[in-house]
């Protein structure tokens, strides 16, 4: 099994159906927040969902164009967080992740992203990892500036969220900025 363990208390672990009833759990007390960000979290309504997710996500890591995690805090899955759409040949992927608000402030996501672009550098060979954040969102604009990911602009209408396009800020780091900084 895929496990990282940050230290004692938080890790990440490959997604896997034993996490469908907690993470379904997280989503349904964070909703109205999540859907604020997120258009899947008002789709993901039961644990039928959230298994057809899991298996969706599975699948893609064994096709090598996810990599799907749970944050696992004391051992209660509490948001999860993937590097998706990833191009081996361009050699880059996409950062994603959310958080339950029951832990957030405590530095948890920073340090699930810092690992999480470890393992991408590192393990999968990437030069390039990227982060859109919806512009009103200051918590993932934070997490992005705290690892010194570079503001590459604004892209407009990125993102359809509850019917409404949004504007996204586009974050990325290189390997040889994260080595930098690391």
């Amino acid at each position: 099994m895929f496990t990282h363990q940050l230290d004692e208390h938080l890790a990440l672990k490959l997604i896997s159906e034993e996490d469908a009833e907690p993470i379904l759990a997280c989503v349904e007390r964070d909703r109205a927040q999540l859907a604020q960000w997120l258009p899947w979290a008002t789709d993901m309504q039961t644990i039928a969902d959230e298994e057809s997710f899991i298996t969706y996500a599975r699948h893609q890591f064994a096709d090598g164009t996810m990599l799907p995690l749970t944050i696992v805090l004391d051992g209660i899955p509490v948001g999860a967080i993937d590097l998706h759409n990833i191009d081996t040949k361009q050699q880059r992927a996409e950062i994603g992740y959310w958080l339950s608000s029951a832990v957030q402030g405590q530095g948890i996501m920073t340090r699930a992203v810092d690992r999480l672009m470890t393992i991408g550098f590192d393990e999968l060979n990437l030069h390039k990892l990227i982060l859109e954040v919806d512009v009103d969102n200051s918590a993932s604009q934070a997490v992005a500036k705290r690892l010194h990911m570079h503001q590459e602009g604004t892209l407009r209408d990125q993102l359809l969220i509850n019917g409404e396009f949004h504007n996204a800020h586009l974050f990325s780091t290189l390997e040889t900025e994260w080595e930098a900084t690391n």
